[in-house]
């Protein structure tokens, strides 16, 4: 039938930042989708409120220190031993912002690139070459609409996504022959348990609904859905492109 075109069923998906609001949203939605989810984490004994417990062959843990780049290398090699491929690889980790007086602090900068943009840059160039080997694959980098719009006091994570965002577009143009296609997934305001004391503040919650289309902030599984998509056969003719979910905020005038 068409709409098989959309599953991602027994697919092998690589998730990192897979504890956080976002990601678990995004694990939830491609384990009820039937693929099998392999989920990066950066400590043991997260509460998945029963979902690895009644998925015990189709959910699967890694641990792995991504701003530690032999971790992740010693990572990228175990998920290519472990598995008969790789199907679906999606950058998600990435910390927003960490304490520091100086928004220009050197130090904040590198431990945000670190996870945010060296380890992506370590991952796609291990896999992406394997995905090409198997027949292919998808590759789905969150960046989030800093990317192109900036805000203010916090230049380490828009320069780390806007690097996200152009490496994904380097690896659509190197392995697009070989069938593997890379996307940005550009998320706005999304109520998740990072953005929560904004979100609860009317203010502060009113304003970022305001600079929308929309109107509201959005739902952690509307960035899911997308990222459901891209890893369909469904979105075999997409590469290189920059999808926002942003309620409409990049595209807003007057």
């Amino acid at each position: 039938m068409w709409y098989d075109r959309f599953s991602v069923k027994d697919k092998y998906v690589v998730l990192t930042g897979a504890s956080g609001g976002l990601g678990m949203a995004i694990a939830y939605a491609f384990i009820e989708a039937g693929a099998n989810l392999i989920a990066v984490v950066r400590r043991e004994n997260i509460s998945w409120d029963g979902l690895d417990k009644a998925n015990p062959k189709t959910f699967i843990q890694h641990r792995c220190d991504l701003a530690d780049t032999g971790s992740v290398q010693r990572l990228a090699e175990t998920l290519k031993d472990c598995y008969p491929r790789i199907d679906v690889l999606i950058n998600n980790a990435c910390p927003n912002n960490l304490p520091s007086d100086d928004p220009y602090d050197l130090y904040k900068f590198e431990q945000i690139r670190k996870v945010g943009l060296d380890a992506p840059y370590v991952l796609c160039g291990a896999l992406a070459p394997h995905m090409a080997e198997h027949s292919g694959g998808s590759i789905i980098n969150i960046t989030s609409i800093n990317a192109e719009a900036a805000w203010p006091g916090n230049p380490a994570y828009i320069t780390v996504k806007s690097g996200l965002r152009m490496l994904t577009k380097a690896v659509a143009r190197d392995f697009g022959d070989k069938n593997v296609r890379a996307n940005n997934v550009s998320p706005g305001y999304i109520h998740t348990q990072m953005t929560d004391l904004s979100f609860k503040n009317e203010e502060t919650r009113k304003a970022r609904s305001e600079k929308t289309i929309l109107g509201r902030w959005g739902l952690p599984e509307e960035v899911a859905n997308v990222c459901l998509y891209l890893a369909s056969d469904a979105s075999s003719y997409i590469t290189g492109a920059d999808i926002n979910v942003d309620g409409g905020w990049l595209a807003k005038g007057l």
